[in-house]
């Protein structure tokens, strides 16, 4: 056991040193590159607050009444501001700056001097008004750093034109002397530093901040002395470690051919089987070994088996959807049997009175039928469409009340072709047979009943023209007891709600399913 962990130990070590120097080569190759993206990040920062003294200046003098308000709200979106002020035609205006960390009023001549802060100015003609905004330094690096993840043996530091540093920041404390000197060295150079470069033992990049005279410096201790004491232990661990290597490759050479490719197989069979290509097997593997083999066929075997099963139900539930259909296509031929019926019957009455009670129970009689044609004439014959329910229904009832097509005029939404359950379809036709006939013959010459159907999370049916008064389920009222109890009783069985107004009603009731 430990001769075997002696090899691993050294590959881990061989692992463990080839991911260092990768990291060191990178961070080398990285300098510019952070020296490039703290100083677009820094614009940003620059960027939002010009932004924000230019919208600022755009408002009148009045609107800096309030000082120390409008530096607080300022600082709600711009916390890296510590001063403000604010002018109209060199008149000040305000000016307040962050004193012991808290917002006061201040004299603008005895604000912090520009090695403290970094000033953002912004005039608009038309107001007259300038504004002033106060940037505290760390703010371009601290925060661009946190982004970057940059090691703590890296040092950054925001110069102006001339070669002074505004401001600075190493996180490793030991170097900071070390990165000072650096910075001094770099200030009386005569000449401007090229983009990559190696001083005193420090790996220098610098970028220029976009729109302003600074550049940030970017600068890490050279690596090739760290590399050392790695490379000598590397060199004493050569050649253990490239017979551990040979080892490693025959070893996945022999699994790769043996043992991986067949198990890639059937990974690839299970994801296109899983992915709906239910025809997918892993066929027979000769060569593979008995136990791979045993796994491919045990999976066609059980894919052959949910086959079988699969097809079983697909069967069951056609033979199921045809009688279903049949069901409702006898049911549909003997309600309109019996709508013949009645109406021949009614056709035949002589008095008013039966005349009328058997347009009632021909409206009712309608009612179903419609529910039942409109089932029908859907995909499955089980969900009936409210949009279409509402139309037939009302095509239906129009013949009995003897009104002309025009008068009623139906309006729906996109949610209105949601669709509801056929046990659910009859007591909503139900309502309806027993609301639009009253409606319709309440209807003064040239007036038209006017249903919208409006779907979502709840139906609405919105039904006003022809006397909407008629509409009350008092259950005290004399003249049709029947028809208001029938109307709550199939409210109920909706749990729907239904409310009358001066201009029409509304019969709400729970949404049904979106196609």
């Amino acid at each position: 056991m430990a001769a075997a962990l002696v090899p691993l130990a050294a590959l881990a070590f061989l692992l463990s040193y080839s991911d260092h120097l990768r990291r060191a080569d990178e961070n080398q190759a990285r300098f510019s590159e952070y020296a490039r993206l703290i100083a677009q990040s820094s614009a940003k920062v620059m960027a939002r607050a010009e932004g924000y003294a230019s919208a600022l200046s755009s408002n009148t003098p009045a609107r800096f009444s309030d000082c120390l308000a409008t530096f607080e709200g300022m600082r709600l979106d711009l916390r890296e501001a510590v001063g403000f002020v604010a002018r109209s035609n060199g008149d000040l205006l305000c000016a307040a700056a962050l004193v012991d960390g808290r917002p006061q009023i201040i004299n603008p001549q005895s604000r912090p001097d520009a090695d403290e802060v970094l000033p953002v100015t912004r005039s608009d003609e038309e107001t007259g008004v300038e504004v002033e905004i106060g940037l505290r330094p760390q703010t371009f690096l601290l925060a661009p750093i946190e982004a970057t993840g940059a090691k703590s043996d890296t040092g950054f530091a925001l110069v102006d034109g001339a070669g002074r540093v505004i401001s600075a920041h190493l996180t490793n404390t030991e170097a900071i002397e070390d990165f000072r000197k650096l910075l001094a060295e770099l200030a009386a150079s005569p000449t401007s530093a090229p983009p990559t470069e190696e001083v005193g033992g420090w790996y220098v990049a610098t970028a220029p901040l976009p729109g302003t005279d600074y550049e940030v410096v970017t600068a890490a201790p050279a690596m090739s002395s760290l590399l050392e004491p790695w490379l000598s232990i590397t060199r004493a661990l050569a050649l253990p470690l490239l017979l551990l290597a040979i080892v490693f490759l025959v070893l996945r050479y022999g699994i790769q051919r043996y043992l991986l490719r067949y198990l890639r197989h059937i990974y690839s069979t299970f994801r296109r089987y899983g992915s709906g290509d239910t025809s997918a097997r892993v066929g027979l593997m000769a060569a593979a070994p008995p136990e791979i083999n045993v796994l491919g066929i045990t999976f066609d075997m059980m894919a052959d088996q949910i086959d079988g099963r699969t097809s079983d139900l697909e069967a069951s539930l056609a033979e199921q959807t045809r009688l279903t259909r049949e069901l409702h296509h006898r049911i549909k031929n003997t309600l309109q049997m019996i709508t013949s019926l009645i109406a021949m019957q009614r056709r035949e009455a002589g008095l008013p009175e039966e005349r009328a009670v058997l347009r009632i129970a021909l409206e009712r009689v309608l009612a179903i039928s419609s529910a039942y044609r409109v089932s029908y004439a859907s995909s499955e014959g089980t969900d009936v469409p409210i949009e279409a329910l509402v139309r037939e229904v009302v095509e239906t009832l129009r013949e009995p009340a003897m009104i002309s097509h025009g008068r009623v005029h139906i309006t729906a939404d996109k949610l209105a072709h949601a669709t509801i359950d056929l046990d659910r379809a009859i007591p909503l036709a139900f309502i309806l047979a027993e609301l639009l006939p009253p409606r319709f013959d309440a209807l003064a010459p040239g007036e038209a009943v006017t249903i919208a159907v409006r779907g979502g999370e709840r139906i609405e049916l919105a039904i006003s023209g022809g006397g909407g008064n008629s509409d009350t389920l008092d259950e005290f009222a004399e003249e049709t007891p029947l028809r208001s109890r029938l109307i709550r009783a199939y409210l109920h069985q909706l749990q729907a709600t239904y409310e009358t107004g001066e201009t029409g009603s509304c019969l709400t009731l729970p949404g049904g399913h979106l196609p």
